[in-house]
């Protein structure tokens, strides 16, 4: 079922039923989980936006916002479990960024997704066994960053600038402050923000008032006006500088590739100007595994002057009691309490599966939570995400 909508609409709504009756309570282990977003192009200004689901969605809600939401299409489902990041990225795509929330906040249920139209016009939706395909038209988004065409010049970078047969004219000249550089004849040049052709091209045409047919040579000696600080797990961190597109495997390149004491997430941090809130901090973070091995475009963005990438180390959790290989082990591909058992070995056969102990410290305070094992695997309960550093206590039977 795909419906369409007429141009005049402005906020539509559509409840979504898979066999979940309304008002029915889930059990935890029944409930449906949000994998992942993804987004492609189908030709002819159309796009597919695809919500992968463990199963059919339950009821759901997809409507465009109002008001100061107005622009945004909003998706709604409450009751589900998310695997999502906080933030999607698609570049070349008709929208902005994706924002995931969780309203039931971490461990409850419900997902929000939010999705800027930038430029395109929702014309339907389909509920599918494996979640929800949203269709959408528009032309293709602009380069958001200011680096996927030419270099352009900024503050810092120093130019080499000749004018053939007039060697007095050679000059090294470093863009100012104010974004200027100064040439004999020529004057003042405003520079920053132009390609080397442009500013080549305009030099020429000030010194034809001096020179007859002017050949000027200019080319960048040193980049220096968009600055990536790469830290964290990489082996020579540091600052780079921008050359032209730079992707974050470029960067993560330049800087000796990660350690092998790397983590399983990288994060961008960058500073974004909005017209109504001012300067704004954003992060994106970029799972190591999609960046090595999926080759997708929105799983490796574009670095910008300013970025901050920070590659994280190695995250761990510690089991201990009865299981069979007790220890310290990486914090990898999402585990569960039952993935973690899986990973010492199972447990061993004096093992009590109900009253294992997850130990944590939130905001500084340890806590204890009691789980009980069978009921997850009976699915009456829900599996317990870990977190870094988390204490898995496996007690034993009581005879």
């Amino acid at each position: 079922m795909i419906i369409r909508l007429t141009r005049a609409t402005l906020l539509v709504t559509l409840v979504l039923l898979s066999g979940v009756s309304l008002g029915r309570e889930v059990p935890a282990a029944e409930l449906v989980r949000i994998q992942d977003l993804v987004m492609a192009g189908e030709g002819d200004d159309r796009f597919r936006l695809s919500v992968r689901s463990s199963g059919p969605l339950p009821t759901s809600s997809c409507r465009i916002g109002e008001g100061a939401n107005a622009g945004w299409l909003i998706l709604e489902i409450p009751g589900a479990a998310s695997d999502l990041k906080p933030a999607y990225d698609f570049p070349g795509m008709p929208v902005g960024t994706i924002r995931v929330s969780l309203p039931g906040g971490p461990g409850g249920t419900g997902v929000k997704i939010e999705i800027p139209l930038r430029g395109a016009s929702l014309q339907g939706w389909e509920a599918t066994a494996e979640g929800m395909v949203i269709l959408l038209t528009g032309s293709p988004a602009p380069a958001a960053s200011p680096v996927r065409g030419p270099y352009r010049l900024g503050v810092g970078d120093r130019l080499e600038i000749s004018v053939f047969g007039h060697d007095d004219m050679r000059q090294d000249l470093e863009v100012l402050a104010d974004g200027t550089v100064v040439l004999p004849m020529a004057g003042v040049v405003p520079v920053a923000g132009k390609t080397v052709s442009e500013v080549r091209q305009e030099l020429e045409t000030k010194l034809k008032d001096y020179l007859v047919d002017p050949q000027v040579s200019l080319d960048i000696k040193d980049y220096k006006s968009q600055p990536v600080n790469v830290v964290g797990e990489v082996r020579n961190p540091g600052q780079y500088y921008l050359k032209g597109p730079t992707t974050l495997v470029d960067i993560v390149a330049l800087a000796g590739w990660m350690t092998a004491n790397a983590g399983s997430e990288i994060i961008l941090t960058r500073n974004e100007m909005s017209s109504d809130k001012g300067v704004q901090v954003r992060q994106i973070v970029v799972r190591k595994a999609d960046l090595v091995g999926s080759g997708q475009t929105h799983n490796n963005p574009l670095v910008q002057g300013g970025d901050v990438v920070t590659v994280g180390p190695k995250q761990y959790f510690y089991i201990r009691g009865e299981v069979t290989t007790p220890g310290q082990y990486p914090l990898e591909d999402e585990p569960t309490l039952m993935k973690a058992i899986s990973i010492a070995h199972g447990l061993t056969q004096y093992a009590r599966k109900k009253g294992i102990e997850v130990i944590r410290m939130v905001n500084g305070v340890q806590t204890k939570m009691e789980v009980d094992l069978k009921a997850i695997e009976e699915r009456k309960a829900e599996d317990i995400p870990l977190l870094a550093d988390d204490q898995i206590l496996v007690p034993r039977k009581r005879f």
